[in-house]
């Protein structure tokens, strides 16, 4: 009796141990606040674990996820509160305190396991503040307070602050083998987001997108397994459709045109669909030291068309925007790359710099 208890006692203690021992860290990504030493400094981090130690399948791993994140960010939004048409000046700019919450499960299957389908619940919570520049002229305008900006109304974009629930299905498919300095296969997604009124405090709708991406490594030069040189072709393809009444920043933040598309504001151009292309040719310099570590020369030309009904609007619009351009930076392994982007704009208008047909930017992260 005795020594089944101590037995019983040992796989009590072990359990917990085991299960907490088959998860491991994972770093997703990382923000700055664009008034916090031009975004260089992390203001948002998401990161959590994952446990690829268990199985539901025999033989094709499963994959569970817990990730989190907390920041403090600032949006910079272009629509008119009451009409929803696009704003050219004066856009709404405030700061916004963020934490949110994704639980997961990727389940690979296939003799290779380059298939995968993912299903997930991803939640939030947003406190809105006065952006900390309030007051101040900028070249799209003055910085006006929450209260001054919604002082006419607000039909537009609803409540600011609130919990955010959303529920997602997607497929993935990975043939892209990627080390840094070279890049070669393709990899394509899908994936349908749903964001139901009841379980919401602002939103009410149903997102649709497929992404492709390419990449072929034109040539390579190694010594002693460090990169002295390459030179790599990369593509991505992206088109997404939203659905619904009420159709958060935070899901504009991804799928309005002018997210995709280089040298341009992420909430510019939000119609309900968007396709865009972000075309690279990238030079990696050498490895001098560590692996994954190197200076990196970029030569972009980006494309995208947006068409349909501006977001929370029966206001019909459709336009073309393009950009070509070239990034200097020093890429830190797949977390990020340090450095500056020049942008020329071909077709449309960055409103955040009017007039200005060269626009450029301080990079802490290349977004593929």
């Amino acid at each position: 009796m005795n020594k089944k208890l101590v037995l019983f006692i040992l796989l009590a203690c072990l359990l917990p141990l085991s299960l907490f021992a088959s998860w491991s860290f994972v770093y997703d990504s990382w923000d700055g606040h664009p008034r916090v030493a031009a975004g260089l400094v992390p203001t948002g981090i998401r990161a959590g674990v994952v446990n690829d130690a268990l199985s539901l399948f025999a033989d094709w791993k499963t994959d569970f996820y817990l990730l989190g994140k907390v920041g403090y960010q600032e949006r910079l939004v272009w629509q008119n509160p009451v009409s929803g048409s696009p704003l050219m000046a004066n856009p709404l700019v405030y700061d916004q305190l963020l934490f949110d919450w994704t639980l997961g499960l990727n389940q690979y299957f296939g003799a290779s396991q380059k298939h995968s389908l993912f299903v997930g619940y991803r939640g939030s919570y947003e406190k809105e503040f006065d952006s900390m520049i309030v007051e101040t002229t900028l070249d799209s305008g003055t910085v006006q307070s929450l209260s001054s900006f919604f002082s006419g109304g607000n039909a537009v974009y609803g409540q600011l602050s609130g919990i955010g629930t959303n529920i997602g299905f997607a497929y993935h498919y990975n043939d892209l083998d990627d080390s840094y300095t070279t890049s070669d296969g393709y990899a394509a997604s899908a994936l349908l987001w749903f964001g139901p009124m009841l379980l919401n405090t602002n939103a009410s709708y149903a997102r649709l997108e497929g992404e492709v991406r390419a990449a072929k490594t034109l040539l390579t030069l190694t010594e002693s397994g460090k990169n002295l040189y390459s030179i790599v072709l990369a593509d991505r393809l992206n088109i997404s459709g939203v659905f619904g009444s009420s159709i958060p920043l935070s899901v504009q933040q991804t799928t309005s045109l002018g997210s995709k598309v280089r040298g341009f504001g992420t909430f510019q151009y939000p119609t309900d669909f968007s396709i865009a292309n972000q075309f690279d040719l990238r030079f990696n310099g050498p490895e001098p030291f560590v692996s994954g570590l190197f200076p990196r020369l970029v030569l972009f030309f980006d494309i995208g068309y947006g068409w349909g009904e501006l977001y929370n609007t029966s206001i019909p619009e459709s336009g073309l925007i393009a950009s070509a351009g070239v990034s200097v930076t020093f890429a830190i392994r797949s977390y990020m790359d340090i450095g500056y982007e020049m942008a020329y704009l071909l077709a449309g208008e960055n409103y955040e710099y009017p007039g200005a047909k060269m626009v450029g930017k301080i990079l802490a992260r290349l977004s593929f």
